[in-house]
């Protein structure tokens, strides 16, 4: 008699973070659904959910975690890894159920808007020094201990009111950082480096940022997109009534 053999094949790993602090989600109430179907990946700590042998194609998954708004997450093989297909998804916390934490929105309509994030233009102690192009390598002035463990940043052209954002893919010696692709923008040295948040938007043009409401400074860049031009605007979360898109 033939012995059988089991293959398993992890084929996508979705990390779980909450976009306001950029640490991973520890709520264990989370659902997954594609296609309105409910599907079950193995939870492997850390926000961490595991789908074996799930099959490879193109996809959306809609991400329901209790304390958190919907997401989707739309998952795309050809702009991820081919031996572990990772995806984080970046999750704004409910305004209701924020553990306590005060929170601050700034949301509206503006048809056509496919995307928006933003960063900080409160100086956070970290500084670009220089970069290597050749081998994606980005060093920098600190100014206070900073913890450099999140994904995605931004370089900041103060005089344009515009950032380049960049993704760390592995942390270094020497205040310095291997980001994923070379910047293509000009920077001056001693720009500000800030952690992006990112928001959510709708086919509707419906666009949500939330933000933790920590600080007597909170004015933030917003950057968004409206049928393919990119878009800037400053933003104070603590007065955001009159303000909107456009």
């Amino acid at each position: 008699m033939e012995a059988s053999v089991i293959h398993h094949r992890v084929d996508l790993v979705l990390r779980l973070l909450d976009t306001t602090t950029g640490y991973e989600v520890s709520e264990r109430d989370v659902h997954f659904y594609e296609d309105e179907k409910e599907v079950f990946p193995i939870a492997r700590g850390s926000g961490n959910y595991v789908f074996i042998n799930a099959g490879r194609s193109d996809r959306s998954v809609r991400v329901k975690v209790f304390g958190y708004e919907t997401a989707m997450a739309r998952i795309c093989y050809e702009d991820m890894d081919h031996g572990l297909p990772m995806k984080e998804v970046f999750l704004i916390p409910s305004e209701n159920t924020a553990g306590g934490r005060p929170l601050l929105s700034f949301s509206g309509r503006l048809p056509g808007i496919t995307a928006i994030e933003a960063v900080s233009l409160k100086e956070s102690g970290l500084f670009i020094k220089e970069f290597d192009e050749k081998r994606c390598i980005m060093k920098f002035f600190r100014t206070q201990g900073i913890n450099l463990g999140n994904l995605y940043y931004g370089v900041i052209h103060r005089q344009r009111q515009t950032y380049e954002g960049f993704e760390v893919t592995e942390e270094m010696p020497d205040s310095s950082v291997r980001i994923r692709k070379p910047l293509k923008e000009e920077f001056s040295v001693n720009s500000p480096v800030n952690r992006i948040i990112f928001g959510m938007v709708t086919e509707e043009g419906d666009y949500c940022l939330r933000v933790r409401d920590d600080s007597d400074e909170l004015t933030f860049l917003v950057r968004y997109v409206v049928e393919n031009e990119v878009r800037y605007k400053a933003v104070d979360f603590h007065n955001t009534e009159e303000d909107c898109l456009k």
